[in-house]
């Protein structure tokens, strides 16, 4: 694992969809760097094994049970986060969702399904950025970090549209949001994850001939990992990344490239 030691020292981090996948290789990394990290997610007992870890490590973090598509719940998350450490100073809008078998082709499209998509994935993004930029305005400044997918731009999810409207959605809420805050101290910008060896993509990874299929279309012959995909969104939520405002940092092994 690359590491920066004590680069978060002292910050206080909320993380959502934290309780598997690249939420938690970024909850895990933004705690070994020194951060405190509020683990938001709908798997209570998956947060727990992740704060476990933190813990285990002598990191610090707490388990905060919530969907990101009410409102109510995330922003208590949120809330709580910034109680328990008095302010907030990174927010990372990771959670999502792929309904694969359901989303469909438009004219088969039920709209429960759309519905369901965009409230998760770009809702749950705008809620989240919402009641955290409340906390790092209160603090003076921070780092939204959001997390979307090269299906904002490429057409490569056939049958997918709801899935790759909500990530289409989320890059221009995001370009639009680094510009609202950028002399407001907070930097906002996006990472753009292509095919991740993710539980979310568990199928395709368990298939042999599916994954031989999608690896074939990335130029550089492979899935990548949560952690590559954390190390990006440490990138940008370090001050590091002090001039990046509204950048969309690709971890796709080159595929947007062809």
């Amino acid at each position: 694992m690359i590491g920066f030691a004590n680069r978060f020292a002292g910050r206080r981090a909320v993380v959502t969809g934290a309780s598997g996948g690249i939420g938690r290789a970024a909850a895990v990394r933004l705690a070994a760097e020194g951060a405190r990290v509020g683990l938001i997610g709908i798997d209570a007992a998956g947060l727990d094994r992740v704060q476990a870890e933190i813990a285990g490590a002598g990191g610090e973090a707490l388990t905060l049970v919530a969907d990101v598509s009410v409102e109510a719940e995330i922003e208590a998350a949120i809330d709580r986060a910034a109680a328990a450490w008095g302010g907030l100073d990174v927010v990372i809008a990771n959670a999502g969702i792929e309904l694969l078998g359901q989303d469909d082709r438009v004219d088969r499209l039920q709209r429960s399904v759309w519905d369901r998509l965009i409230a998760v994935n770009l809702t749950g993004q705008f809620l989240t950025s919402k009641h955290g930029a409340r906390h790092l305005l209160a603090a003076g400044g921070g780092a939204i970090v959001c997390t979307g997918s090269n299906c904002a731009y490429l057409g490569m999810a056939t049958n997918e549209p709801a899935y790759s409207a909500s990530k289409g959605g989320i890059l221009a809420m995001m370009k639009v949001m680094a510009i609202d805050y950028a002399r407001l101290n907070i930097r906002v910008n996006m990472v753009v994850p292509g095919f991740i060896d993710t539980p979310m993509n568990a199928p395709v990874m368990n298939d042999p001939k599916e994954l031989a299929y999608w690896s074939n279309q990335i130029p550089i012959g492979r899935a990548g990992t949560a952690d590559e995909c954390a190390s990006a969104i440490l990138f940008l939520a370090s001050d590091e990344a002090s001039y990046c405002i509204g950048a969309t940092l690709v971890v796709d092994g080159g595929q947007a490239s062809i």
